[in-house]
């Protein structure tokens, strides 16, 4: 269960998790061998190059992109789906200091992790097919390198759509190489990702592609209040 109080200070809406509400639906998506894997990695997680040479320099792009778009007025609460150990909120925490941040992630040994290393933040174990999050609550909504992970691609951009208010900001990054869907994930191309995006009613703003890492960012903006 989750209620929501406002303290009228700097953060306005603060989202207060109160109890556990889980579907069947969550349970299986928290118990995938995907998600098994990242709990083994969990541990040493942050310890990988990948960190510095991987998703370091992706994480600095997206919130470059962000900063671009964002409207003057600070965000107030900013969540990251698929936050892994928290390391994009960590980032985020420096850019935004007085935004209220959530984690979500289905591997609770990444959530642990995340509470010990961001102990500014939120973090709550559940898929991106299901967020433990009020409607119309998020200003910015973060996904990095966890798309190609979600059981239900659709869904997961339907849930992020529910959750962002009108006029809130999606920045997405995943990979677009191919051959790492031998791996089992779900890679999509450009188009793939736009028309995906545009069936959840997010209309992409602006896109950045890092060759090198053969990385997609795109960053997307739900319509006003009213839109159809």
């Amino acid at each position: 269960m989750i209620s929501i109080t406002t303290d009228g200070g700097v953060q306005g809406l603060h989202l207060r998790f109160t109890g556990e509400h889980r579907s069947s639906m969550d349970d299986k998506a928290t118990t995938t061998p995907d998600v098994a894997r990242f709990n083994r990695w969990a541990a040493t997680y942050d310890e990988s190059v990948l960190q510095r040479w991987y998703f370091g320099p992706v994480h600095a792009r997206m919130l470059d992109l962000l900063m671009q778009e964002a409207p003057e007025k600070p965000p107030r609460c900013i969540v990251d789906v698929g936050c892994g150990t928290g390391r994009l909120l960590r980032a985020v925490s420096v850019r935004w200091p007085e935004a209220q941040l959530i984690g979500v992630d289905p591997a609770g040994q990444m959530v642990s992790q995340a509470d010990r290393l961001c102990p500014k933040a939120t973090f709550k174990v559940a898929p991106a097919e299901s967020l433990p999050l009020p409607g119309e609550s998020a200003d910015i909504v973060l996904s990095s390198i966890s798309f190609h992970h979600w059981a239900e691609q659709g869904r997961g951009l339907q849930e992020i759509a529910r959750v962002l208010r009108p006029e809130g900001l999606f920045c997405l990054a995943d990979h677009t190489f191919r051959l790492a869907g031998l791996f089992g994930g779900k890679v999509r191309s450009r188009d793939e990702i736009r028309g995906l995006l545009m069936s959840a009613g997010l209309a992409v703003r602006r896109y950045r592609r890092l060759r090198v890492r053969c990385v997609l960012i795109a960053v997307a903006q739900k319509g006003p209040a009213g839109a159809s």
